[in-house]
């Protein structure tokens, strides 16, 4: 009879567990400057581009959008996109990975030099991408602090912040649709797109 009522007891621990389940804190991106997260403002993105499991973080507050001052015509009006001007200097990231690596330094400190040897009115969207690999939410997640990763950078190398907007596309914008190793480098990346105003 002990027996049985030990087993009991172990069979209904066990059902109570499971009917708990193991509860994850949703682990919400950073918000971009200037820029409305499409969705959910506090997503669960689960795991993506990376195979382990993601730490959970503080959720964020929503944020007063930065005030663009003169700058903000730039990206709420007419303006034109010229993809070209710093097409060389697309930066690339490791895998899981939104670190400036140190290969890709002189990229960005040459993005930095044009602007601030340039007073034009001019502005530039940093666009965060991964590879393929991973659930959409995390990739958009992990694609936004790419781009964030290169604001702060260029940042601290004296551009003003008022003239950088981010932006993620997760991996829904690759430049190699392969799904090999050589296609996945070359679609984690950061681009940068100069913006002007319509005239």
């Amino acid at each position: 009879m002990k027996k049985l009522n030990f087993v009991g007891t172990v069979f209904a621990g066990l059902a109570l567990l499971a009917a708990s389940g193991c509860k994850h804190r949703p682990v919400a991106p950073t918000p971009i400057p200037g820029y409305e997260q499409p969705g959910n403002a506090n997503p669960n993105p689960g795991t993506g581009e990376s195979l382990s499991n993601v730490p959970p973080t503080q959720a964020t507050t929503e944020t007063t959008p930065l005030d663009y001052g003169q700058y903000a015509s730039l990206f709420s009006g007419p303006h034109t996109e010229d993809r070209d001007k710093f097409k060389d200097d697309t930066i690339y990231f490791d895998f899981d990975s939104s670190t400036i690596k140190p290969s890709e330094e002189s990229k960005l400190q040459d993005v930095a030099a044009y602007f601030k040897n340039n007073d034009k009115l001019e502005g530039l969207d940093i666009e965060g991408n991964c590879d393929e690999r991973g659930t959409e939410k995390y990739n958009l997640s992990l694609g936004e602090r790419r781009a964030l990763a290169a604001r702060e950078y260029l940042v601290n190398l004296g551009v003003d912040p008022h003239r950088l907007k981010t932006i993620t596309y997760g991996a829904s914008r690759p430049v190699d649709p392969g799904h090999d190793e050589s296609a996945w480098k070359k679609n984690r990346r950061d681009e940068f797109v100069l913006v002007t105003p319509k005239q």
